[in-house]
């Protein structure tokens, strides 16, 4: 059997397992990325074999996990904050409802992993998020200064330097994308302030979106029952090949069992960046849109469908409207709204990339120069744009819109969807309502809402078919 057949076929058995150990190299370290030539010599971190040089020959994963959590241990590190808002409690529990940590005197506590010898450590941007001093204790007891080199709270990362270190242990990165649900985990951390705990679970399942913790988020995160309470934050999630697989993130309190991790794939998009510039600058297309509902019975259509092009964005300069269905990015398929957004993330601003759409019952090819994703406040001008409101135009510059996702049918425009806070849900709009007319014009395509729009910048009157009653709604200001 080749290395490949061994590492992908699962590990199914500890002589798989041994052998993958034995005869996996170092692998290829990752190059930190510059703005201009997208790499330098700086290199991030080992991947491939994990723990290979130190575990005992005989090691059975079957019989004990104590020789793989040996040899990992040493750079799995305790994070000490000081200047937290909210001492020990972590952020990213909060939605789940869970029980909360114990408050600290001063600070709040998270773990990490050291990538390079010289003192790279990975963490959470939410652990070392307002910090006023950051303190990262080794499992050997050594306690060094770190400063944050940079962070992302898109996607929850951060990366640390630590003064004065050298010649320290370091973990190697897997990979996640090839792992599958039932696969065994180890996550090892400082959970409740308990350092160096180990604990086992399984992949519980792929692909979780952002679950509704960030804004405007890109996280699409990895689930596992492996034991994670508040402090893990940061720390790594391990295969039994000793490879930081996820970065552990997120807990569940309503029930046991939810554990969240950031997939290492993800995060090694994000980390030279984070090297290099301190931040993270992402492609940008300009829609916003949502996955394809299957009708009842029927299997899900492919791609993801755009409720909304912002007038002036990258998608609009390349004449995508709403309603097209975007089934692939550069060749490869879209699985979802989410899966999309991501894959246009990773580029870089000024990239080319080749949409595959559907439109008007045909496929075809759009090419996009991608912008850069502007910044939170930007977005939140463009999702409601009378946030610019002047001398009464409800709309601001640019195209008027209503805040809503639409679809067109055969009978006209049905709203699919309303965004908290826009002129749609002060009209009162609802999901279901079918559009009749705007301003007096009726409207039959959503190329035709702007038009109807446009007719009056400080007044707007929308029609609509609710059940079997007609509703009338106006907004005006003079």
């Amino acid at each position: 059997m080749s290395l490949y057949n061994a590492r992908t076929q699962r590990l199914r058995s500890p002589r798989a397992l041994m052998l993958a150990l034995a005869i996996s190299g170092l692998g290829v370290g990752a190059l930190a990325f510059d703005g201009e030539s997208r790499a330098s010599q700086v290199q991030l971190w080992r991947e491939g074999a994990g723990a290979a040089a130190s575990i005992a020959a005989d090691y059975d994963p079957r019989r004990s996990l104590a020789p793989l959590i040996k040899a990992v241990s040493p750079a799995v590190v305790s994070v000490k904050v000081a200047g937290k808002p909210r001492p020990g409690l972590d952020p990213r529990i909060a939605p789940f409802l869970p029980e909360m940590a114990p408050e600290a005197p001063s600070g709040g506590l998270g773990s990490g992993f050291i990538i390079a010898a010289d003192g790279l450590v990975v963490t959470n941007h939410h652990v070392i998020d307002g910090a006023t001093a950051i303190e990262v204790k080794l499992a050997d007891g050594r306690v060094f200064a770190a400063r944050a080199l940079g962070s992302d709270p898109h996607t929850d990362l951060a990366l640390l330097r630590l003064e004065g270190a050298r010649d320290l242990p370091t973990v190697a990165l897997g990979r996640s994308d090839p792992l599958a649900v039932g696969d065994w985990v180890v996550a090892i951390g400082s959970p409740m302030g308990l350092e160096q705990t180990a604990t086992t679970g399984i992949v519980s399942a792929k692909k979780r979106g952002s679950l509704g913790l960030y804004q405007n988020s890109y996280v699409d995160f990895l689930q596992t029952d492996a034991a994670i309470s508040p402090g893990n934050s940061g720390g790594p999630l391990f295969n039994l090949e000793g490879e930081v697989i996820a970065i552990n993130t997120a807990i569940g309190g309503i029930g046991r069992g939810l554990g969240f991790a950031v997939p290492i794939d993800q995060a090694k998009s994000v980390l030279p960046q984070l090297y290099a510039k301190g931040k993270v600058e992402r492609g940008w297309l300009g829609i916003a849109g949502r996955d394809v509902e299957p009708a009842v019975g029927r299997a899900p259509e492919p791609g993801a469908v755009i409720g909304e092009v912002s007038a002036g964005t990258p998608a609009g300069k390349a004449g995508l409207r709403a309603g097209d269905r975007i089934l692939a990015v550069d060749g490869r398929a879209v699985d979802s709204f989410a899966d999309l957004r991501g894959r246009i993330a990773d580029a870089l601003p000024g990239s080319k990339v080749s949409l595959k759409i559907h439109r008007d019952g045909g496929a075809r090819d759009v090419v996009v120069t991608l912008g850069a994703l502007p910044s939170d406040d930007e977005l939140r001008r463009l999702a409601d744009p009378r946030a610019a409101d002047k001398g009464g135009d409800l709309y601001g510059p640019g195209e008027p819109r209503l805040g809503a996702q639409i679809e067109a049918d055969g009978d006209g425009l049905t709203i699919k969807q309303v965004r908290p806070g826009s002129l749609a849900a002060d009209l009162g709009l609802r999901p279901g309502d079918r559009i009749r007319e705007i301003n007096g014009e009726k409207v039959r395509a959503p190329g035709e809402i702007a038009r109807a729009l446009t007719r009056d910048r400080r007044r707007v009157e929308v029609t609509v078919q609710r059940g079997q009653s007609t509703h009338t709604a106006v907004i005006e200001r003079r």
